[in-house]
């Protein structure tokens, strides 16, 4: 797990730092739909915004998954797709009544986040210095390494959990949007892009190590709980280890603002003539209405995935959500790479990218395209890395008829 989690997080920096220079050069890249529209024309622009829908429909349906089973810690009779349908329920009609809100829920659900690993982080390393707090369990850097080996199931036991840790990181890239729309993007994306890099070391890597250090992995297989609740379980204190669990399904509920962003991409896709006009429809609290119920009742094939196979459903729809997450951070790639062969950036983007040579993108594309290749070695991973591909030939036939035709399908480059 700590080495896919470094490999994913070697990715992810290769495509912030593609995204950030193009953002830099031009702020308008940030969008990266919009380029590609402009780059490549309606129908692969259409693609990306669309591939880019289903993958806030696929977080939202993993984190309903995750929510279930977390439940399942205080009632472990509960179904695990029930809860997942009161809180989709719940988060439409809020898209629906009270979008105002989003921001101040976004906030403390994010605070929350934040204090549930910093609380693990902290309180894992003061186990493995005070023996006395686990009863004199086995725990520290030993567990890395003891149970079989630090491989006990081999490279390919390694590679088959990279869908995971692919989702963990999902959505990372849409800081190079929000910084674009800032007044001053290049110092906004800077700072930003620095950030990235100090969370993926201590908030992706640190926990897991923490995590791994904590528990034997022959442990964690047998318990279905968040590590994070099991470790205050572990050491005896049952009400700590319900707050932790409650702030997991918190943090798991701040994903499922994902379904404000998935309407809004249905909603801006509908302004731009790529989609029917209904979808741009507003209620009289000027929410796209229509876009809100189809992404909710997209979502909702998430729940029924659950309950047809409550024990699978969580990896399915993961390894789905990474699919469309490798797909996005393809064409970012793609783009950094053939912006520097085009006018199309501009000549700001011309003279900041001549001095450079872009082989980080490919050896980001490298590792993208052999990640995507054990997803689908992977049986447990394989079928819904199927319905990505599905979904996606479903988008490009579409583009196919409704873009059919149009002689001038791209923007004119700025300069």
């Amino acid at each position: 797990m700590i080495l896919d989690f470094l490999l994913c997080g070697i990715m992810v920096a290769i495509v912030m730092r593609a995204l950030g220079e193009m953002t830099v050069a031009d702020p308008s890249a940030g969008s990266f739909a919009m380029l590609a529209k402009r780059r490549w024309g309606d129908r692969l622009g259409f693609l990306t915004a669309g591939m880019w829908w289903f993958y806030w429909v696929a977080t939202v349906m993993s984190e309903l998954a995750a929510i279930g089973k977390l439940i399942q810690f205080w009632a472990p009779s509960v179904p695990a797709w029930l809860p997942g349908l009161i809180a989709l329920v719940l988060f439409t009609l809020s898209n629906l009544l009270i979008v105002r809100m989003f921001g101040e829920i976004e906030y403390w659900f994010a605070v929350l986040k934040a204090l549930a690993i910093a609380v693990f982080m902290v309180f894992g390393l003061l186990m493995m210095a005070t023996p006395w707090l686990h009863a004199g369990s086995p725990l520290g850097v030993a567990n890395l390494y003891a149970h079989g080996g630090f491989l006990p199931n081999g490279w390919l036991g390694a590679v088959m959990a990279l869908s995971l840790v692919v989702q963990a990181y999902s959505g990372i890239e849409t800081l190079g949007v929000e910084a674009a729309e800032t007044a001053n993007p290049k110092h906004t994306l800077q700072r930003a892009f620095r950030s990235v890099t100090w969370r993926v070391l201590v908030v992706y890597i640190g926990s897991m190590f923490v995590m791994l250090c904590a528990f034997p992995w022959t442990y964690l297989i047998h318990h279905n709980g968040s590590p994070y609740a099991l470790m205050f379980a572990r050491v005896s204190i049952p009400i700590a280890a319900g707050l932790v669990n409650l702030i997991i399904v918190c943090s798991g509920l701040s994903s499922c603002n994902s379904l404000y962003g998935g309407s809004r991409m249905l909603y801006a896709m509908a302004r731009q003539g790529q989609l029917a006009d209904g979808l741009a429809r507003l209620n009289r609290r000027d929410v796209p209405h229509v876009a809100v119920w189809i992404t909710s009742l997209a979502i909702a094939a998430g729940i029924l995935v659950t309950y047809l196979n409550p024990n699978h459903a969580y990896v399915w729809i993961t390894s789905a959500s990474a699919f469309a997450s490798l797909w996005t951070w393809f064409i970012i790639l793609l783009l950094h790479v053939t912006g520097r062969k085009t006018a199309m950036m501009g000549e700001a983007a011309a003279r900041s990218t001549a001095s450079h040579t872009p082989i980080l993108s490919y050896v980001g594309m490298v590792l993208l395209i052999g990640t995507f290749v054990f997803i689908v070695l992977s049986p447990l991973t394989r079928i819904s890395v199927f319905s990505g591909v599905v979904f996606l030939l479903i988008v490009w036939i579409y583009a196919l008829v409704r873009f059919r035709g149009k002689r001038n399908d791209r923007d004119e480059p700025t300069r």
